[in-house]
């Protein structure tokens, strides 16, 4: 496959004929003088000038037609490299419903959450961040950076009061996470959703599908314990654990069959988060990193590359060609 970087410059090709048929014009007029005023003794006194002067003339076009093809940046030929591997765009759906208050996992099932979100950050030193805050509804609190410090404490930050809604909406979180991610390949994008997997609206697993179609994967790790805990809560007289319509304490138990359900039904992985020590870095390095590495390894870079050096050459070359005819000319 060949091109041309310049196509608007090939008019300039014409001026080469043209000069040479010019320079040819030039010096048979100057011939013709000489051979009037010296007469028939013109091809004694000069034996060599006719093939001389030809031979200048071709070197001089033919140096000058392959510099002005320089200047038009041939190409053929092809590169086939593969692309540097990208970053990728991490979407985190935290659940921050007052059921992540649970203390199963120290200091608490959000807490924990927090400190695994914040060590994924300082590891994916190369992807970009969002964060959606989520219990009844969901809202993107970060947009995609590459911040990820600020990333960091604004996951700290997050809490209850983050959503006006209090419940679990696992569907709503990922209804979120498609419309930050809307637009883009499926490639290199992902979804991490974290939650201890009450979804009380049953919308999750409906919203995994979509976004198997839309071929964002997601990936789901699930906080607590399947015994459960209380939920302690701050009040005005301190600390105190949440209690039901009934006046009895909640007791809140980690449910990893919707967890699970989500992210087969989308192309991801279920992680325990109290079977590993640092669950989403583990995840990360196990599934994230290899899909964007593979994606990018699959696309070549097949533009031809260009060859102006070599007509360049040429011309450099026929362009001393010509400096010697004149210097044997004038011996």
């Amino acid at each position: 496959m060949s091109s041309l970087g310049w196509p608007q410059g090939l008019p300039l090709l014409a001026l080469a004929p043209l000069l040479w048929w010019l320079l040819r014009w030039r010096e048979g007029s100057a011939g013709r003088r000489l051979e009037a005023w010296a007469g028939p003794r013109v091809a004694e006194l000069a034996p060599n000038r006719a093939g001389g002067q030809s031979a200048r003339r071709l070197c001089f076009a033919g140096g000058l037609l392959l510099g002005l093809a320089a200047l038009l940046q041939p190409r053929w030929g092809s590169a086939g490299l593969a692309e540097e591997p990208r970053g990728v765009d991490l979407v985190v759906c935290l659940d921050v419903s007052r059921s992540m208050l649970a203390r199963d996992l120290r200091p608490s099932r959000l807490g924990r959450a927090q400190q695994e979100v914040r060590a994924l950050a300082e590891h994916a030193v190369r992807d970009r961040f969002g964060l959606v805050c989520f219990a009844g509804d969901a809202r993107l609190s970060v947009p995609l950076t590459a911040d990820r410090a600020t990333f960091a404490g604004l996951v700290d930050l997050a809490g209850p009061p983050s959503v006006a809604r209090g419940g679990t909406d696992l569907g709503a979180a990922l209804e979120k996470a498609l419309e930050a991610l809307e637009g883009r390949s499926g490639q290199h994008e992902v979804v991490l959703l974290l939650s201890d997997g009450e979804d009380l609206e049953q919308r999750g697993l409906e919203l995994a599908e979509r976004c198997c179609e839309a071929g964002i994967v997601v990936h789901t790790v699930g906080f607590g314990s399947a015994l459960g805990s209380k939920i302690a809560v701050e009040g005005p007289g301190g600390e105190s654990f949440l209690r039901g319509p009934d006046g009895l304490e909640v007791v809140s138990a980690q449910d990893d069959r919707g967890l699970r359900a989500i992210a087969a039904a989308a192309g991801g992985e279920y992680r325990d988060a109290g079977a590993a020590e640092r669950p989403l870095v583990a995840l990360y390095e196990d599934r994230v990193r290899p899909m964007a590495r593979q994606a990018s390894a699959s696309v070549e870079s097949r533009e031809p590359r260009s060859r102006f050096r070599w007509p360049l050459l040429a011309a450099y070359l026929l362009g001393i060609l010509e400096l010697a005819w004149s210097r044997r000319s004038r011996r």
